[in-house]
């Protein structure tokens, strides 16, 4: 029976009867509580931007757009309140997760371990979530979406659309430790579901990929490399057809410094040809065929 096994099934057994988590588990579990409210709230931000493990996989434009503007306080902020609470609610999973693991007796070698890993230009940093049976684990909450359509699909699901650097972040964690990368703890934050999405037994040149995409970053940062757009705009359809409208793709869309890489003039409207009475909104980038004024009266 694997770990996770182990905790689903104490998870059944619980609704069944009341079950012991040792006091010093449920100690430990309230301090990594505390330690995320401290995180998320009260903690002294860092002000500067640092290349770090968790985050160097990601698309080198929104890297680029973080150093540029990483002491002005206006941009790449969040507006929406929610932001906050889904960041909460991602720590006290893995607060729930790492308790869960302590109460069935996993073979846990290491949790919130830093590490450093030195490159041609600086040591990298990063923070590790947990060492089971000797290979680094990362542990995510994610979307029902996400869960579905990305985690539950396999480790290739995940390495071919990695936006978010996660292979970079894991295989990091692991060669810094000179230990396996396990692959990532997944929660579904909305069902409660969970599952291990772990990278094929000859995973070579995931790692090597992976390594490989982290260093051309770190280059690119270290030696102020032209601003380049990984991203093009979308062609907006509507049913089958194009309506001549060009929008932001998905990554852009989330990204936090598209006014700056795609200028102030970006409208977030309802999809315009759309009559539904809750339409799809998209970021508009070019505004050729608008909703008619008869649709809107409709």
């Amino acid at each position: 029976m694997t770990f996770l096994e182990e905790v689903k099934s104490l998870l059944v057994e619980a609704q069944r009867r009341p079950i012991e988590i040792p006091k010093q588990i449920q100690k430990e579990f309230a301090k990594d509580c505390l330690t995320a409210v401290h995180k998320q709230f009260t903690d002294k931000r860092e002000s500067d931007f640092r290349i770090r493990m968790s985050n160097v996989g990601r698309p080198l434009c929104q890297l680029q757009m973080e150093k540029k503007y990483a002491t002005d306080s206006t941009v790449g902020y969040a507006d929406n309140y929610n932001t906050k609470l889904r960041n909460l609610y991602g720590d006290i999973i893995e607060a729930v997760i790492v308790m869960l693991l302590k109460t069935v007796k996993a073979n846990i070698n290491g949790l919130q371990g830093k590490v450093k890993l030195k490159t041609k230009y600086f040591d990298i940093k990063g923070t590790y979530d947990i060492i089971i049976n000797d290979k680094v684990y990362d542990i995510k909450s994610a979307s029902s979406f996400s869960f579905r359509n990305k985690f539950s699909k396999g480790f290739q699901s995940i390495a071919s659309d990695d936006v978010f650097g996660y292979l970079p972040q894991g295989y990091l964690y692991a060669q810094s430790l000179k230990k396996d990368f396990g692959g990532w703890i997944v929660i579904n934050k909305e069902t409660g579901e969970m599952l291990i999405t772990e990278p094929p037994q000859e995973d070579y040149k995931f790692k090597r990929e992976a390594l490989r995409r982290a260093s051309k970053n770190i280059k690119a940062l270290m030696k102020d490399e032209p601003f380049e757009r990984q991203f093009e705009l979308k062609n907006e359809k509507f049913g089958r057809n194009e309506t001549g409208n060009k929008v932001l793709g998905t990554v852009c869309s989330y990204c936090q410094y598209k006014h700056k890489c795609w200028g102030n003039e970006i409208q977030y409207l309802p999809q315009q040809q759309s009559k539904s009475v809750n339409p799809t909104y998209y970021w508009y980038v070019e505004l050729n065929n608008p909703r008619s004024v008869e649709s809107e009266k409709s």
